[in-house]
């Protein structure tokens, strides 16, 4: 089976379109992300509701950005790239892994070593500023050239 075939089948033709529109959507739920971890942390009060029911929207909004996350990765590795540039291609798939890198040090000190939790603001930080690198070398590249 032609997996980018029926990627571009599915995204009538437009695949291209479908990954910059879903890398904001991924890079839009990693700012939530931060904002939300800020507020169960303590470090501000917004968005205004209580820091239990921030640390569950933080858990469920992350397990949706890590799945598109991991849609759009796919697809990239498949599917077509926009416009290519050596240095774009390089810097856009190096961010890429270091996306899949801190994912994993962040899932390892929760579920792991448990006692690393100065880490995860540093760690959850890191993870937000490679999402918005990727999406400058994607989809800031791809409205740039239009």
């Amino acid at each position: 089976m032609d997996i980018v075939r029926f990627m571009n089948d599915i995204t009538g033709n437009n695949l291209l379109l479908w990954k910059v529109v879903l890398a904001t959507v991924v890079f839009g739920l990693a700012g939530v992300q931060a904002a939300l971890a800020a507020r169960f942390y303590g470090v501000s009060a917004f968005p205004p509701i209580s820091g239990g029911a921030a640390a569950r929207l933080h858990r469920y909004s992350g397990r949706l950005a890590v799945l598109l996350g991991v849609l759009v990765g796919f697809s990239c590795v498949v599917g077509p790239a926009g416009p290519t540039s050596p240095t774009r291609v390089l810097l856009h798939s190096l961010f890429g892994i270091l996306v899949f890198v801190v994912l994993t040090a962040k899932f390892a000190v929760l579920r792991v070593v448990r006692k690393g939790d100065k880490l995860l603001p540093l760690l959850g930080s890191l993870l937000f500023l490679t999402f918005g690198a990727i999406w400058a070398t994607s989809v800031a590249d791809y409205v740039a050239a239009r």
